[in-house]
């Protein structure tokens, strides 16, 4: 197929060039083409992205590997070991949790990339993560927390972010534990336990089922740092334009879902960063989708604006002016957008309290050990 090739100083053309190994119409000829002709910035940016055993995999079922300069090559097959090693590590503590919080009846769901991959990707390896994300009800948070440390997890829980999840680590391996999809006051309603309700089993690992799957990577990306980032982003683009291509949509399931929440704005900007970034082909599936979703002309050509222009990604420093002057028009409806602005404002205080609820009344913020 035609390549598209827009230039863009804000580099979305570099972007789209690093997703093409997962376009399955782009031929994988053309994916070496592009390595090529970018040279060792591009395969650095590509590396950077976490994409590099994406695209190992796509040039050595091509027998296209020996095109690369030898060092391109090590570089590329050094990032799928990696990778591999990491994704061992993810199987084996994910076998561990699901023992310890079966012996507590604690209900889990593996949530975002550690479960995507297991879904669409031709070999769950080839999509690292840097951590695995699971997800309780709120009033098992504490047990779970408890399971973890009494089994050598150590908790790092930052003030930042305990709002709706805390991090425990044990070697290699991290473990962000949910309560929330979001912080308080994104969603219209509570989301968790629905989330558990429907769980299924994918090769042996408790996820979202599809639906709940397609709905989460339409928003938690729009307020996370992966849309905003320059850095880091193309991770969870990569994993949606793998399930749309690989697994059938129950989109009406999914809007009712959006709907629900009060976020049927954030998965339409989402569906056009996507767009964005993908190729026509894909393109093409999604346009009903976001149609569906339209807000109104206002809140529509403002958003559009931001999304044209690269200014999520260009802005992102100003975290507290892209939580207010983006993300807080991602929301249904001015009571939504209230809800948020409360949320915010009561932050510090609501951080504090589930800290407590998670580790105990007396207890004092720790430093993240990075």
């Amino acid at each position: 197929m035609a390549l598209q090739r827009p230039g863009s100083p804000s580099g979305l053309d570099r972007r789209r060039q690093a997703l093409l190994p997962v376009m399955q119409l782009v031929a994988p000829a053309d994916c070496c083409a592009a390595l090529l002709e970018g040279g060792p910035g591009f395969l650095e940016f590509v590396l950077a992205q976490d994409l590099g055993p994406l695209w190992h995999h796509r040039l050595q079922a091509a027998g296209l590997l020996d095109s690369l300069p030898a060092a391109s090559a090590d570089a590329l097959r050094a990032a799928r070991q990696a990778a591999a090693a990491g994704y061992l590590a993810h199987r084996w503590a994910l076998a561990q949790v699901d023992a310890l919080f079966a012996a507590q009846d604690i209900a889990y769901v593996v949530i975002k990339g550690v479960h995507v991959r297991e879904c669409v990707y031709p070999d769950p390896a080839l999509r690292p993560a840097s951590d695995m994300d699971i997800l309780v009800a709120p009033q098992d948070r504490r047990r779970a927390a408890q399971v973890l440390m009494d089994n050598g997890y150590a908790a790092q829980v930052l003030p930042n972010n305990v709002s709706f999840e805390a991090s425990f680590r044990q070697g290699p391996v991290d473990i962000d534990l949910h309560w929330a999809m979001l912080r308080e006051g994104r969603t219209r309603v509570d989301l968790t336990a629905g989330f558990l309700a429907r769980r299924q089993q994918t090769h042996g690992v408790w996820g979202l089922c599809d639906s709940d799957a397609v709905f989460m990577m339409l928003t938690h990306p729009a307020f996370g740092k992966y849309v905003c980032s320059p850095q880091m982003g193309l991770g969870r683009v990569a994993d949606f334009l793998q399930w749309i291509q690989h697994k059938p949509v129950d989109w009406p399931a999914v809007q009712a879902l959006l709907a629900a929440a009060g976020l049927k704005t954030a998965g339409w900007a989402m569906l056009g960063w996507f767009g964005t970034l993908g190729q026509p082909d894909v393109n093409r599936m999604m346009g009903a989708w976001r149609d569906s979703l339209r807000p109104g002309p206002v809140r529509a050509a403002y958003l559009q604006r931001w999304l044209d222009h690269d200014l999520p990604t260009r802005l992102w420093p100003r975290e507290r002016f892209m939580q207010l002057a983006f993300t807080l028009y991602l929301h249904d409806r001015p009571a939504d957008m209230r809800r948020v602005l409360r949320g915010v404002w009561h932050a510090r205080r609501h951080r504090l309290r589930d800290a407590r609820l998670l580790m105990g009344d007396d207890y004092e913020w720790t430093p993240l050990q990075r």
